[in-house]
């Protein structure tokens, strides 16, 4: 009956979904709830349907009343906007049954109450931790009669409280940067009544037990009759209107309080706090430009379109006013690019006084503001919240915060599992033996007088099984973890205090957040990397252009670019590797060998009289001294190139807006204005033909394209003029205080004003006399900058009284949309962005920063863009302006990879023109071949091949003059498919393929993405080290490859191989096997080529898009055959991708090949996959630190990952592998004497050693050495590590099951040694010459003793690296051994009393001392010396080549 009932409740929540349409529906005065077909249901529809239906349905008369609500999907929501709530979603209490997500954001692993059971539980995961806590219990029991049983629980208590602590703290510093980022400004409406999300605490479970007096939804409703008809839906809702002369301003909120169903303003340079449907802004059309890069790392602009309807608000009394409407949408969605909604507009009926349904608006994604966004280059802008939290889009790309463990971590487990195997195997074997001795004894009569134990033998074995646990304990290393803590603590300080990681730009270090993964620095396999701000500084310089087959910009002006750095050094290597060697072909199984071979022997230099310089320990790897060195021997050339550059200029025109300052130009040519002759545009003047493609080229650049203009002044800051036809608008209102429900712990505000009034550049007082609603507001409550780390004082809200004086008489101004913001949203002052040699700067905000080098360029070039207004384009051509009229505008995509604009130009040329640009690929199929000089194309294409071969940018720049009727008709055409119901797009590509035909070709643009110092010659070493190097970036695939040549992944030799996305996944499936068999057709017949070398060995590249991705991450098939494709592939390239499927990719590399993996980035958007890597690195950079928050290690640079895994990471594995291992052998050896000793006292299970040996043994006697090994050894030095990147090969092989073995086994030979040497002495002759009879106590002591010492000796064996503090803790650890001896045996109450000199002062025990530990150590000492000299790895091929080169350093 009882599984009856289970099954019919399963089975019920199982089709409550599936039979939710079949419900009856929901209804109440005011709405009724209705299945539509879509979010797009006409309003004719439902009254059909409502006609149709009504025999089942309530009476006409009451349907009409009310509005009709589509039914929501399961986990959709509908957010009421100045309406009530249905009745039927609300509680008892009058309150909102529906919750939603809190905004408040927390990466943290712990909370408060969370901390003792989840820590707890993961550090009683820990076998060995479970292991100790059942054996302090079983010492407990009195039938084991151990003296001390608390002292047993001292070691496992210790543990556990030390790893709570380290534990506790790492979570608390997340706790802190997460409490930062809650507490970031936004400001929301106030006097708002958000019927959505009660101000009190609503859970029905607690509401009973704790009533609150938060507000309840209003439902003040007039229950007049309403008439339905079929154009209207009407809801009787009376004096729903919430006008307050005090309750229209936006008030100043913390993030953490932000909730759905909120108004919230938005200024320029905020990060949006939640995901939010945009209403209004300030531009005219309702267009708000956002930067998305925390989101999909791309850094240009996007623009977001506002609900028409509502785009006419502009305060916050319009917001209260005018806007009565509600939003249907689906569930959250991690989906960045798509979503669906509806927003469902009322207005009042003023003859009825009742609402009606005004309009419907489908709302897409064009028309979200998403949490990570930043405002730029618009006013303000005010939107609706609509999901919040942890259902936002960038959340819902993130993960939990995970409980990562190190792989060593994870394989000791297994070898404490051997440990515990080992235990069971001898505590059996004293039991079964302790059970034959007991039955041999009960058959003489006489054993009652020597024997204590009694029972049956089984009892006595069963007992003997116990206390043997009790004897063998010290086999499973506890205080391993403890020391484990301690030396990762270690190493995570020298991490910190690494000056080699310190960035001086940000004055920060590398950050280790979770200390427990140091080891995997050093076993790292595959990196993941982000593009944007990761590997490049989005940073875009024009470099290079060619214009009629003349190339521009090569005159060495701008240093060697990065690229092409990259391929020459690449290059040279190949030349002389390659010289004097052999040409087999080389297979994978020999890259290793490959590797270490880079490193030769001392040995083989002595041989070689011409071998290759010595390593220079003080030079830097990742500094490009060729660069340093180019650029000072440049440094006059350069200055000349400018003088000259500058006559040339002035001798065309007079330069307005082109600047001449060296420091900004990346492009000066004086040929260029040579050709260019003069400033004359009239082509009926007898110019010649270079100076007409030059300016048509340059015309071309400063017009087609979408960016928008700002002017700056000479403050550094951006002026406006404001247009003489614009009319003045309703400026929204904007309160400095905070909102009521935003309150601040007092100690917070005292400690940032006291911050304030000891480190302000002004006083307190003189900020309150500039900002006067400003009262104490803390440091950590931020203005919305997306950039919330960089805490801003009180002068960032700045004076808006008589600043900027000369501005504003210089430029006549009025008041705009929005101006009363100008005090909180307008940027600082900074002298670093003014241009001195200009006389009006002008700076450009594009939709991809590649587009803005371009616009820029033609600027500096005498062509600049000045202003777009509508669809007037004005531009400054050689010192002239003039205005052409924006046709069309062709945007581009990733299909059709082009741009093209098509504009009326003005007297003199009074024609219609368009101007395209493109890929090479693309451009070069729509050039007219027929009236192309042949000559001048070849030409043009030959300098595009040099420029993506020195890793630039390229683009063709072509045009096309058109005839009036031409256009005409094609723009019927036009129309036409742009208005079409269906295949729109298709039709409209169709209709763009005609007009972009018989183009002209100009030429080509070269523009370098400039990458962060060091990211190439980074790359090369990482893959010297064997680590295989993935870029996972949300950029155009385009933009990817360029990157990957400049990066050094990408090299010209590479065979690229594209896998496209489609909607079709069976396509993507194809796509996928036909590169899989032509790799596999091409291997075969490279091994089918007898004579085939290596140089004739292609390599691979993957290049795969998101879309593809999307598809194939469903199929297991798919996923087996992209990564056997990414086996034989030396890059691979991911392009397009979002933030989930950054890590999807991660984790399937990390799950399917069982490889460390390790993933870098410093946006939001790599959160997910930095938590799904074994060892997350974030990089703060200007994206924001929510990546440096989620990561394991933050740093502030990508060249850093050099010195933290070639360096610090293989230090940490090496030293990590050696305690470890010399843990088990200590313990193995400490262990076994005791069971020798147990074959010749009768299995009776005694002790041993003295029971403070056994306590202290692994707490104090032998603790510290192995623990200064850990955290201090270094087998290659740092200088050396950084220049022999194939060190790091040796990851995966210096802790191994064998090496286990090997130090057990040798454990077990050194306890045989040392137990029967002094065994034969004490018990096969007289050892003691004053005539006292040898005891066991004396041969345990004398065993002990000399186990001590041994133990210690051995970590000073395997140190590579003595320091004084091996020196000091290893001597200090002898003499604390003797001494213990001496002075504890000195107290008559203890065991050990007179021992020191029964043993101490004997001679035999001193010679058998000795010869136990060289006979102990022989072995070791000759495995070592042969794997050192004879068959050395690449750690000793290293420290060979260090010792050699130290000698000859030393003999010069």
């Amino acid at each position: 009956m009882l599984n009856k009932r289970w099954y019919s409740f399963l089975w019920k929540s199982k089709i409550d979904n599936s039979e939710a349409d079949n419900k009856p529906n929901r209804r109440d005065k005011y709405y009724e709830e209705i299945r539509r077909k879509s979010l797009s249901t006409t309003a004719q529809s439902l009254n059909s349907r409502s006609i149709s239906r009504s025999t089942s349905q309530p009476s006409l008369s009451q349907t009409q009343s009310t509005v009709k609500l589509r039914k929501i999907t399961s986990g959709g929501r509908r957010v009421f906007i100045n309406l009530p709530l249905p009745t039927y979603d609300l509680t008892k209490q009058g309150y909102a049954a529906h919750t939603y997500a809190s905004n408040k954001i927390r990466t943290s692993k712990y909370t408060i109450l969370s901390f003792v059971p989840k820590n707890l539980f993961e550090q009683f995961s820990r076998p060995a931790n479970m292991y100790f806590l059942g054996m302090a219990i079983i010492q407990m029991l009195p039938q084991f009669g151990v003296k001390s049983p608390a002292l047993t629980l001292l070691p496992i208590c210790f543990v556990v409280f030390v790893t709570a602590v380290k534990d506790a703290f790492e979570d608390f510093q997340r706790h802190k940067v997460d409490r930062q980022y809650n507490q970031n400004m936004t400001h929301t409406l106030k006097g708002y009544e958000n019927t959505n999300y009660p101000k009190g605490f609503s859970r029905p479970f607690f509401s009973s037990w704790f009533p609150f007096t938060g507000h309840r939804p209003k439902k003040e409703i007039n229950s007049g009759a309403n008439i339905y008809n079929d154009k209207q839906t009407n809801i009787s809702v009376d004096n729903y209107s919430q006008s307050s002369s005090s309750a229209d301003v936006f008030q100043k909120s913390l993030s953490k309080d932000v909730h759905v169903g909120d108004f919230i303003l938005l200024r320029n340079g905020d990060s949006l706090p939640a995901d939010a449907v945009l209403l209004s802004s300030s531009d005219k059309e309702g267009i708000c430009y956002v930067e998305t890069k925390d989101l999909d790392g791309e850094t240009n602009l996007k623009p977001r379109n506002s609900v028409q309807e509502l785009k006419h608000i502009q305060s916050g009394a319009d917001c209260l006013n005018d806007c009565h409407f509600y939003v249907e949408a689906g569930a959250p969605s991690p989906d960045l690019y798509n979503f669906e909604g509806t927003l469902v507009a009322l207005e009042k009926d003023e003859a009825s006084d009742k609402w009606l349904e005004k309009s419907k608006t489908p709302i897409e994604i064009e028309n979200m503001l998403l949490r990570g966004h930043v405002v730029r280059n618009t006013k303000w802008a005010i939107a609706v919240v609509l999901f919040t939290g942890t259902d936002t889009k960038i959340m819902l790309n993130s993960g939990e915060t995970p409980s990562k463990r190190s792989r060593v971590d994870k394989q000791m487990n297994k070898e404490i599992f051997i440990a515990f195997l080992v235990l069971f195997i001898l505590c059996l074997i004293c039991a079964i033996m302790a059970g034959v001795m007991r039955h041999r004894f009960m058959s003489t009569a006489a054993s009652s007088l020597f024997a204590v134990q009694s029972g049956s033998p089984a009892y006595v074995g069963f007992m003997n099984f116990w206390s043997s646990l009790i004897i063998f304990q010290n086999i499973i290393p506890i205080s391993l973890y403890v020391s484990i803590e301690f030396v990762k603590t270690f190493q995570a300080f020298f991490i910190w205090n690494d000056l080699d990681m310190w960035d001086e730009m940000t004055k920060k270090p590398c950050v280790p957040k979770t200390w427990i993964l140091s080891d995997d620095l050093g076993q790292v396999e595959y990196v993941f990397s982000d593009k944007t701000g990761t590997l490049t500084r989005n940073i875009m310089e024009f470099r290079e252009c060619t214009i009629g087959g003349v190339r521009y910009g090569n005159n060495g002006f701008s240093p060697e670019s990065e690229g092409a750095r990259g391929a020459r050094i690449r290059k040279e290597k190949e030349y002389k590797n390659g010289q004097g060697q052999g040409s087999d072909h080389v297979n994978e199984s020999d890259e290793e060998e490959q590797r270490e071979s880079v490193i030769p022997s001392s040995s083989d230099r002595r041989q070689d009289s011409l071998s290759p310089p010595l390593i220079d320990t003080n030079e830097d790897p990742l500094k490009d001294n060729d660069e340093k060195k180019a650029s000072e021997e440049n440094k006059e050339k350069r200055l000349e190139i400018i003088k000259e550059y500058e006559t040339a200029i002035k001798n065309v025109f007079e330069p307005t807006y082109s600047s001449l300052d060296p420091n900004r130009l990346s492009f000066a040519d004086p040929q260029l204005f040579k050709d260019i002759e003069s400033a004359d545009i009239d082509e009926t003047k007898g110019m010649n033909h270079q100076s007409i493609r030059t300016k048509e080229f340059f015309m071309l650049l400063a017009l087609c394209h979408t960016v928008m203009v700002e002017k700056i002044g000479k403050d550094g800051k951006s002026v406006e003029e404001d247009d003489e036809d614009e009319d003045t608008k309703q400026e929204p209102k904007v309160s400095e205080n905070m909102a009521s429900g935003s309150k601040l712990k007092n100690a917070v505000v005292n400690q940032v004003e006291d911050a304030n009034n000891m480190g302000s550049k002004h006083s307190l007082s003189d900020e309150k006399s500039k900002s006067p609603g400003i009262k104490g507001l803390p440091q950590k409550i931020y203005s919305g900058s997306a950039k919330f780390l960089q805490v801003p004082r009180l002068h960032h809200f700045k004076n808006t009284g008589n600043e900027n004086d000369d501005n504003r008489k210089s430029l006549k101004r009025k008041k705009s949309r929005g101006e009363e913001f100008d005090s909180i949203t307008e940027d600082k002052q900074d002298p670093n962005k003014v241009d001195n040699t200009v006389k009006i700067q002008l700076n450009y905000k594009a939709e991809s920063p590649d587009e803005a080098a371009l616009v820029n360029a033609a600027k500096n070039a005498g062509f600049a863009f000045v202003k777009r207004k509508g669809k007037t384009l004005t531009a400054d051509i050689l010192g002239k302006e003039y205005e052409f009229e924006l046709l069309d505008v062709l945007e581009f995509n990733s299909d059709r990879k082009r741009m093209s604009v098509i504009l009326r130009r003005p007297d003199p040329w009074n024609d219609i023109i368009l101007y395209c640009k493109g890929a090479d690929n693309v451009i070069s199929e729509r050039l007219d071949n027929s009236e192309q000089n042949s000559d001048i194309v070849n030409q043009t294409f030959s300098d595009v091949n040099e420029f993506s071969e020195c890793g630039l940018r390229t683009l063709l720049a072509a045009y096309l003059v058109l005839e009036e009727e031409e256009y005409n008709q094609w723009k019927r055409e036009y129309d036409e498919a742009s208005t079409s119901y269906e295949n729109r797009a298709n039709k409209i590509a169709e209709v763009q393929e005609k007009i972009e035909v018989n183009l002209k070709l100009l030429g080509a643009t070269g523009i370098e993405d400039k990458l962060q110092e060091g990211v190439p010659q980074c790359i090369e070493d990482l893959r010297n080290a064997g680590i295989k190097i993935w870029v996972l970036t949300g950029d155009k695939l385009e933009t990817a490859i360029n990157i990957g040549y400049a990066s050094n992944l990408l090299d010209a030799d590479m065979k690229l191989w594209i896998v496209r996305g489609d909607d079709d996944s069976e396509k993507v499936s194809r796509n996928l096997s036909d590169t899989s068999q032509k790799l596999d057709d091409i291997e075969a017949r490279h091994e089918q080529d007898d004579n085939g070398n290596a140089s004739s060995v292609q390599e691979n590249a993957l290049i795969i898009e998101g879309s593809a991705l999307v598809h194939i991450l469903k199929s297991a098939d798919s996923k087996t055959k992209l990564l056997e494709i990414t086996a034989r592939c030396k890059s691979v390239v991911c392009c397009r991708v979002s933030p989930l499927q950054k890590a999807l990719v991660v984790q399937l590399v990390r799950k399917y090949h069982d490889v460390v993996t390790l993933a870098v980035g410093d946006g939001a958007n790599d959160v997910s996959m930095i938590q799904v890597a074994n060892v997350g690195v974030g990089i703060a950079g200007q994206e924001g630190v929510q990546a440096s928050m989620a990561a394991d290690y933050a740093i502030s640079q990508f060249r850093f990952l050099h010195k933290l895994l070639l360096v610090q990471g293989h230090w940490s594995y090496a030293r990590v592998s050696e305690m470890i291992l010399t843990f088990f052998f200590k313990n193995v050896f400490w262990v076994f004497p005791s069971l020798w000793y147990q074959i010749y006292s009768a299995w009776s299970g005694n002790i041993f050693y003295d029971y403070s040996f056994l306590q202290l043994y692994n707490i104090i006697f032998t603790v510290a050495p192995v623990v200064i090994l850990g955290a201090t050894d270094q087998d290659v030095t740092s200088p050396y590590l950084k220049h022999l990147p194939s060190v790091y090969t040796i990851r995966g092989k210096l802790y191994t099951k064998f090496r286990f073995w090997l130090y057990f086994f040798d454990g077990v030979w050194q306890s045989v040694v040392v137990f029967f040497a002094f065994y034969l002495v004490y018990f096969k002759g007289n050892a003691n010459s004053n005539g006292y009879p040898e005891s066991m106590l004396q041969l345990s002591t004398s065993v002990a003793v000399t186990a001590i010492v041994l133990a210690n000796i051995m970590p000073g064996f395997n140190t590579y690296y003595w320091t004084w503090w091996q020196f000091t803790f290893i001597g200090l650890e002898l003499l604390i051994t003797f001494l213990w001896v001496v002075v504890y045996g000195a107290f008559r109450s203890v065991t050990l009393y007179g021992m020191a000199s029964m043993v101490f002062g004997q001679g035999t025990f001193w010679l058998t001392f000795l010869l136990a530990i060289v006979l102990a150590f022989l072995p070791r000492y000759t495995i070592t010396f042969i794997c050192q000299w004879w068959y050395p790895n690449v750690v000793a091929k290293g420290r060979h080549l260090e010792l050699y080169e130290k000698r000859v350093k030393k003999e010069k």
